[in-house]
């Protein structure tokens, strides 16, 4: 898998396809195969898929983590490949970083895929941050049945079975076993500097929100619409009701962002 270097940090990246350009982001916690496991494959479309800080094979600065930071990596990997503008989707964390490019570096960004929000222009709520603190420091040093005996896995536990699944599965997952700080920095970060910063996006976006998930809650893809103009809402099934039409929503709006004017 290729590599670049962004301020010391060296961070993966992978293409597929050719033609138009779609910077497709991860979720915390997942890597590029996430991405390869939720994109159906578009004739003439150029994925463009990052390992983001502290996932994957991907380096890590702890000390200046945050949503402006992982918005300069996407930023200087479109510089690497000499890509001036590009659509964008993200899930979850990757929406958010998504956001972060759009906001900062407005001309970069075409149109904009926005999945199952965690985060608005605030943090992620206090309950789901005390959860992914608990399981972070599990995974320092607590391993699996520590984990379950705090309050974050209590938080976790009474939700849907698909959030319990991604509470869980980290435990089996090198990189965020190696990687435990971003699920205690990020919950508490926040994309976007305030809400008159939303209100004054000026791009195409759409907004995929499902109900029935404790960390991504139906509530935050409401509130990003109403804040940015001329977007678009729709709701999708979560996964635990129908993983399948789920996924085919998703890259049904892929599809219809790239064909739209």
């Amino acid at each position: 898998m290729p590599d670049f270097v962004n301020k010391g940090i060296r961070l993966e990246y992978e293409i597929t396809g050719e033609g138009k350009p779609l910077v497709f982001l991860h979720g915390m916690g997942g890597s590029i195969r996430q991405i390869e496991a939720v994109y159906e494959r578009i004739e003439g479309v150029q994925l463009i898929a990052l390992n983001q800080q502290g996932h994957g094979r991907s380096g890590a600065d702890w000390d200046s983590l945050d949503f402006d930071r992982m918005g300069d990596d996407v930023a200087a990997l479109l510089d690497h490949l000499g890509i001036e503008q590009a659509y964008f989707a993200g899930i979850s964390m990757g929406a958010a970083v998504s956001l972060n490019v759009a906001l900062r570096y407005p001309g970069r960004v075409r149109k904009m895929l926005l999945i199952r929000n965690a985060w608005t222009d605030s943090p992620m709520s206090c309950e789901v941050q005390k959860a992914y603190h608990d399981l972070g420091m599990a995974l320092k040093e607590g391993g699996i049945e520590a984990f379950c005996q705090t309050r974050g896995w209590e938080i976790a536990a009474k939700a849907s079975a698909y959030t319990r699944n991604a509470f869980l599965s980290p435990f089996q997952d090198t990189a965020s076993v190696k990687n435990w700080q971003k699920f205690l920095i990020l919950p508490g970060k926040t994309p976007a500097a305030s809400a008159k910063s939303l209100r004054e996006l000026g791009i195409p976006v759409v907004i995929l929100a499902n109900k029935n998930d404790l960390c991504h809650p139906y509530a935050y893809g409401e509130y990003l619409h109403e804040m940015i103009p001329h977007s678009l809402l729709t709701e999708i099934p979560d996964k635990d009701t129908d993983s399948t039409v789920h996924r085919q929503m998703i890259n049904q709006a892929v599809r219809n962002m790239l064909a739209s004017l």
